[in-house]
């Protein structure tokens, strides 16, 4: 019994997913890190430490453009091959495989979330305090 699944269409399928997650996390990242940092303010934070962690997750949106013109380079020129009845190019090279550049993302993404964490725990926030210049402490719901 033979089936007639079709292992590229699967794959090319995969990979616009893979490059759809990538951007959506990056992307999110960067809205997180920056919401994050705005409300922070209020607490007398100075936004600074935002910097990295938004540069790496926009590092990571730049790699994610770069295997889709990559992919759509190699598919071009797959096509023009298949036209002119060349062989089809098979681009084997790590450094022309989608992959390494959706790896590269990912491992740019978990280092922003790294750097952001740690940005974060050198923090300092300021405890809200009443006119006289005393710290309210933090009741809590127990009565």
């Amino acid at each position: 019994m033979s089936e007639s699944y079709d292992y590229g269409k699967r794959t090319d399928e995969m990979a616009d997913a893979m490059r759809r997650y990538l951007v959506g996390i990056n992307t999110g990242g960067v809205a997180v890190a920056l919401t994050f940092a705005a409300n922070a303010m209020g607490n007398n934070v100075h936004p600074s430490w935002v910097m990295w962690p938004v540069l790496l997750f926009v590092l990571g949106l730049g790699i994610s453009g770069g295997s889709l013109l990559l992919a759509k380079h190699k598919a071009l020129k797959r096509k023009q091959a298949a036209e002119k009845g060349e062989p089809i190019p098979e681009y084997k090279a790590w450094c022309q495989r989608n992959f390494t550049y959706e790896l590269f993302t990912l491992v740019v993404f978990l280092s922003a979330v790294g750097v952001g964490l740690y940005q974060l725990r050198s923090l300092q926030f300021q405890q809200p305090t009443t006119e006289q210049g005393i710290a309210q402490p933090n009741k809590g719901n127990c009565a």
